[in-house]
């Protein structure tokens, strides 16, 4: 039995990184340093979303006290999922009447590859209104859907190793659409999106993968002590 246990066990432990710059897992996201409208940063904007209007830059600051955003990656889906504070970018900070706390959850299931992307080993997605979420809160629920740049929609690593927009890690960021389901049907054909594409509707967003928990390594630990002991004793 221990013959079979062990050497899976250590490689499941000490398996050497993944050649792509982002490995299975789950992360924890903050607000991209780079933001064009910084302060306040943040980890998705999407302008007009109370009024339809361009000039309307709504962002949503995945650092504050009330935010908790996370990512899993499985291999072949992405899941975006939380909470995060937002509200009409004023330059300093936010108009207070425009503030909520959303709950986000969006999945790219759809055109999800880790090819090489122009020698850039990224996870990258390209799809144009085949993957799907929800934004909701006290002032709105709407319907998200992915938006292509004519070549991705999303992408999620480093970019060529140097990080994307001089952060030194992992970041996620691509195009969005959004629909009020308050106001329309918002079917997924793409019939009754209203408004369309708004050139400033994107996540732009750091991530730092949430650490193997102790006790997993403790079990693992333990499993090769007494793997060690049946042997010695095998032997005796």
């Amino acid at each position: 039995m221990w013959s079979r246990v062990v050497p899976w066990l250590l490689a499941a432990l000490f398996a050497p990184a993944s050649a792509f710059a982002v490995s299975v897992g789950t992360y924890i996201l903050s607000s991209h340093p780079d933001g064009n409208q910084n302060p306040p940063p943040y980890g998705l904007r999407l302008d007009g979303l109370l009024t339809g209007s361009s000039g309307e830059e709504y962002t949503f600051d995945f650092n504050h006290a009330s935010s908790d955003m996370k990512l899993t990656w499985n291999g072949s889906m992405i899941h975006i999922f939380g909470t995060a504070f937002g509200g009409e970018d004023n330059g300093a900070g936010y108009v207070l009447s425009t503030t909520a706390v959303w709950t986000i959850d969006f999945t790219y299931n759809a055109g999800v590859s880790t090819s090489a992307n122009g020698g850039v080993d990224d996870v990258v997605v390209n799809a144009h209104h085949q993957n799907f979420g929800t934004l909701s809160g006290a002032l709105g629920d709407f319907a998200l859907r992915d938006h292509t740049d004519g070549v991705l929609s999303f992408t999620f690593g480093d970019e060529d190793g140097s990080g994307h927009r001089e952060f030194n890690g992992i970041s996620g960021w691509g195009w969005l659409d959004y629909c009020n389901t308050d106001v329309h049907e918002c079917a997924q054909d793409g019939t009754d999106w209203v408004p369309t594409h708004i050139t400033a509707s994107d996540w732009l967003f750091t991530a730092t993968p949430v650490p193997v928990p102790a006790a997993v390594w403790l079990f693992g630990s333990g499993l090769i002590g007494l793997a060690c002991i049946a042997r010695r004793r095998k032997a005796a």
